[in-house]
């Protein structure tokens, strides 16, 4: 490494369709993270989204609520260095420099609306951040709120991606596309279905020669990450309270997951509530995500699906301090995290 930064407490927030998470973290060493502190609010931003693509103030307001708590906390642990990520929904919104414009304003962060190329490639790197090197081809997925990015990374040549998207799906707004009843018709969850593969083809047909290449005929996986799927990893595992550690690297078996999607949308939403494992406030929102996680796993008929805890939240955090560091991007970062 170049430098060592002077102050060496860091953080990143992560400003999500559903969720604001900020991660607080300590450079240690030469090459060691530790995190200091984690937090995330359920603001659901992309509420009502869909209709006029533009915000809307209920979640407008929860979300300034949440980073007003969050500049408070950063403060109090004397954080000089915050980068801030806005994604999908804030990325495409009609609003959006307005939003951005009032959170600068009342909390003194200021947002960076990231393109649909910074977004994958740093929930890629937070994801690969957390997982053994990779083997042969994976395919990195955020499944978000509003949107979810892909990006195909060769393990033998990790720096150089073969291949990265962003597509406009997600829990939230699949949920409020097709479910409006509870439990939802079967009709409905079809429908969703089909949505969602149809969503996803131009992806699939992208990455299918890679897979069929002589060269890249080796072993592939899926790793995904984001709300969506640790809480499906979490349900998977029965695991309360919930534990990082638990997640990285965990295999959902697609057989699981098809049963899971059927018992979800046979369980009204007051019911859903029991479920161990499942986040309070992602209720109505994870048949959904499911569901699109299912298609996934259907379309690429991977080796195996593993998740990851590290996403878009570690990988801000990871390039603000490589940043700081005089160490140029890389996708397979040199810092690795003390957990």
């Amino acid at each position: 490494m170049a430098a060592q930064p002077l102050n060496r407490t860091f953080a990143s927030i992560d400003l999500g369709s559903h969720t604001v998470r900020l991660l607080i973290g300590k450079f240690e060493g030469e090459k060691t993270i530790a995190p200091v502190r984690t937090e995330r609010r359920i603001t659901r931003l992309a509420g009502g989204f869909g209709a006029d693509e533009t915000l809307k103030e209920d979640g407008i307001r929860r979300s300034i609520a949440a980073m007003s708590e969050y500049a408070e906390l950063l403060h109090r642990h004397e954080v000089p260095s915050v980068t801030c990520g806005a994604t999908g929904v804030v990325r495409r919104a009609g609003n959006s420099m307005s939003f951005i414009e009032s959170i600068e304003k009342k909390t003194g962060i200021h947002p960076i609306v990231l393109s649909e190329d910074a977004e994958a490639f740093l929930s890629a790197k937070g994801t690969l951040s957390v997982l053994p090197p990779p083997e042969g081809l994976i395919l990195s997925f955020d499944l978000g709120g509003s949107s979810t990015e892909f990006l195909l990374v060769d393990g033998s040549r990790p720096d150089s991606p073969l291949f990265g998207t962003s597509v406009c799906i997600g829990s939230a707004t699949i949920t409020e596309r097709f479910f409006r009843e509870d439990p939802p018709r079967r009709e409905a969850v079809a429908a969703a279905a089909d949505y969602a593969m149809n969503s996803i083809a131009p992806v699939i047909s992208a990455v299918q020669p890679f897979l069929s290449g002589s060269e890249y005929s080796h072993r592939f996986q899926l790793a995904g990450t984001a709300g969506t799927m640790t809480t499906l990893a979490a349900m998977y595992l029965g695991m309360e309270p919930y534990e990082p550690c638990r997640v990285n690297g965990l295999v959902l078996p697609e057989s699981w997951l098809s049963r899971t999607v059927e018992s979800l949308s046979a369980t009204p939403l007051a019911a859903r509530r029991d479920i161990r494992g499942l986040e309070k406030g992602r209720e109505d929102i994870i048949l959904g995500g499911a569901i699109i996680a299912g298609q996934i796993l259907k379309g690429f008929r991977p080796d195996r699906l593993v998740v990851a805890d590290g996403g878009l939240l570690e990988g801000l955090l990871l390039d603000l301090v490589e940043k700081q560091c005089g160490v140029g991007p890389s996708l397979l970062s040199p810092l690795t995290w003390r957990l």
